[in-house]
């Protein structure tokens, strides 16, 4: 056998054994759950023929009502849950004219949680913040674990996409996939997946589709295939805490008083009574201050003397 023989066997064998798994998320059984949404439905089991009709009474209607709304099924093997034609008719649906029934419709619903497993806290309207390095992990909310219920079905699919700083897309966080994660339950939970010690700092947006028969590209809605985002910075320090400036006072300056140039200063002289004016340096300020009254000193009291004794002469001369 060839070389390319061998590979066209390895290939065929890879697509029969994944064939059964991709039929048996698409194989509805007799009163099994379908969503809107969903496409390349297998409704046979349920006795659904080309050509056959399905009828919807109503929520909570029976058979013994008259029909809201009749469809004709083109391919069993095919079948295509249009939004536009089964929306707002969820509930029942019956084969015609045997009223048996056929599936259960429902609207499709999922929301995500982001979860800082470190701290044990969820990401909400009024956290927004992850400290870096602490470990992540998701929750998701749905109704389409239904899908896990159908025969040889491994889960209903659900994809998380995280977009980073830069735009930057994830398929994986530290190893673990994000690409169709098969579910069973809900909620479900992810345990602590991501170490966000290596990532790069900045704001994230996470949200979560259902993949399931491309549900999430032919009835893309928030809330029903498509979670709502969840957005959350990723940063050391908490946003929240404005740093406090410092003055160190050692460092404190002031502003020295204004210097008052030589040649502005006015010299001023002190008013004295017969007596010059002292020298004074350029650049000194003499004070206007009147000088003390001294005692008069030895010369003046003698020459006091000289004129009383001058005085006494005269008069005596003067009686003789």
């Amino acid at each position: 056998m060839s070389i390319s023989s061998w590979y066209a066997l390895i290939i065929l064998s890879a697509l029969l054994a994944l064939s059964p798994v991709l039929a048996a998320e698409n194989t509805v059984p007799v009163a099994g759950t379908v969503f809107l949404g969903e496409q390349g439905l297998d409704i046979s089991a349920t006795g659904a023929a080309a050509g056959s009709q399905i009828v919807y009474f109503g929520p909570g209607g029976s058979p013994a009502t008259v029909p809201v709304a009749t469809m004709t099924v083109d391919d069993p093997s095919d079948f295509y849950l249009s939004p536009a034609l089964f929306g707002g008719r969820t509930g029942p649906w019956f084969l015609s004219p045997a009223n048996t029934l056929a599936f259960y419709v429902q609207d499709p619903l999922i929301g995500i949680r982001v979860m800082d497993e470190s701290a044990d806290f969820a990401i909400t309207g009024d956290v927004t913040w992850i400290p870096k390095g602490d470990v992540v992990g998701f929750r998701i909310d749905t109704n389409v674990y239904e899908i896990a219920r159908r025969p040889g079905s491994p889960g209903a699919p659900i994809t998380i996409r995280i977009r980073g700083p830069g735009g930057v897309e994830y398929s994986s966080v530290t190893g673990y996939q994000l690409e169709d994660i098969l579910i069973s339950a809900s909620p479900f939970d992810t345990g602590g997946v991501w170490l966000t010690g290596g990532f790069e700092s900045g704001t994230y947006t996470v949200w979560a589709e259902s993949t399931g028969n491309d549900m999430n590209l032919n009835y893309k809605q928030e809330g029903k295939t498509v979670t709502v985002p969840v957005q959350f910075l990723l940063q050391s320090t908490n946003p929240l805490i404005t740093p406090t400036p410092t003055t160190n006072p050692a460092t404190t300056t002031t502003t020295p008083p204004p210097t008052i140039p030589a040649t502005m200063v006015t010299t001023l002289t002190p008013a004295t009574v017969g007596t010059e004016s002292p020298a004074t340096t350029p650049g000194t300020v003499i004070p206007t201050t009147v000088p003390p009254t001294t005692t008069p000193g030895f010369g003046a009291m003698l020459t006091l003397s000289a004129f009383f004794v001058a005085c006494l002469l005269v008069m005596v001369r003067h009686q003789r």
